[in-house]
């Protein structure tokens, strides 16, 4: 491990943290910024991807013109079952994350699915029938005010991150987040052909989705434009300087919800942050540099938010997914798993699964 961590260095650090804020940014536009030849970045792209050590991925998760039916799924397991579950959760299209973590509960997974009915399907046919799952308790997302792509390495420095988003060119305060647009069914593919390489020139996708290039940067401009496709550039954890993924449950007062996600979200440690359904009404994700680190974490978000009770905290101690790419123990990616969530969730017909007025699947005593 310290052999590999020695082979990164800063440069890399810096294109990994300049493709975090311009992920699709030409070979010529980074050199400008980062001072190295167009080269010589694309040959250290090359490498880092090669090893699993960075990737730049593409999202999209809209279904039309509605969101995705979210939820964090805790899963508990009988004992030694952990693994093998975790692995076949892993390979699920619907499961966005899957994380070994410490606390009551064994897997902690992030679901993305249409709509509410597939989510109850997918649960109730598919998680909840692995060999091994004693358990399971469900969280819908009701709101995401942080997302993972905003955590950020802290390689440039404020005029580099300027040159590179033009951020120094805008006057005024900060405009409104724009409303997300409707993505069409036809975009899908386009969509999921970015998941593993959200680099690929418009030129390959043409040639595989069989449109004209002009036709195929015509569709991303318009995904882009309507923040319908996200796009995430990340590196192995344990490469970064912060190789501790946390996640902290709170209670927050409705009425402070806002404020208190705003203060979250602008904590360096700060990676995911939602409102969530269930026990309690909020959930925050973080990266530190060591395990020590999370009582202060959480001690600074109460000292901030007097209005926010931390209820529970879990440490993970193996990250297996995020964003639908699969990493391995040292956080490196093994392979993009294709993030198809209009599939179907489970191959149970719904009319068999569940007859009504029975209540149960067929067969259940």
């Amino acid at each position: 491990m310290n052999s590999a961590i020695s082979a990164i260095d800063d440069t890399d650090r810096a294109l990994v943290h300049a493709l975090q804020l311009a992920p699709r940014a030409s070979w010529e536009r980074l050199a400008q910024v980062l001072g190295v030849r167009p080269e010589t970045l694309a040959r250290r792209w090359e490498r880092l991807t090669a090893a699993g050590d960075a990737w730049v991925s593409g999202l999209g998760l809209r279904t039309g013109t509605q969101a995705p039916c979210m939820a964090w799924v805790e899963v508990t397991c009988a004992a030694g079952a952990a693994p093998a579950v975790g692995a076949a959760l892993t390979g699920d299209a619907h499961t966005m994350g899957v994380e070994h973590t410490t606390g009551d509960r064994d897997l902690l997974a992030f679901v993305a699915v249409p709509n509410l009915h597939m989510l109850y399907q997918y649960l109730s046919f598919r998680v909840q029938r692995i060999p091994g799952v004693v358990g399971t308790r469900s969280s819908m997302v009701t709101a995401v005010h942080a997302s993972p792509d905003r955590w950020r390495l802290d390689q440039l420095t404020p005029a580099q991150a300027d040159l590179l988003t033009g951020r120094g060119r805008r006057k005024g305060a900060a405009a409104s987040p724009a409303p997300i647009a409707p993505m069409p069914e036809e975009d899908r593919a386009l969509v999921l052909a970015l998941a593993s390489d959200a680099r690929r020139s418009v030129a390959s996708l043409a040639r595989e989705s069989g449109m004209s290039e002009s036709t195929v940067r015509r569709r991303l401009g318009r995904l882009e434009a309507g923040h319908s496709l996200r796009y995430s550039c990340a590196m192995a954890s344990g490469l970064t300087g912060w190789p501790v993924s946390a996640t902290v449950w709170a209670e927050v007062p409705e009425h402070e919800v806002a404020d208190c996600a705003a203060v979250a979200s602008g904590l360096r440690e700060t990676r995911t942050c939602m409102s969530v359904s269930g026990r309690w009404n909020f959930m925050i994700g973080a990266r530190l540099r060591t395990v020590e680190e999370l009582s202060r974490y959480t001690a600074d978000l109460t000292r901030r938010m007097p209005g926010l009770r931390v209820t529970d905290t879990a440490v993970a101690l193996h990250v297996r997914k995020s964003e639908s790419q699969e990493l391995d123990r040292t956080g490196r990616r093994v392979r993009t798993v294709r993030p198809d969530i209009w599939t179907d969730t489970t191959p149970v017909p719904w009319d068999e699964a569940l007859p009504y007025g029975t209540g149960r699947p067929h067969g259940a005593a």
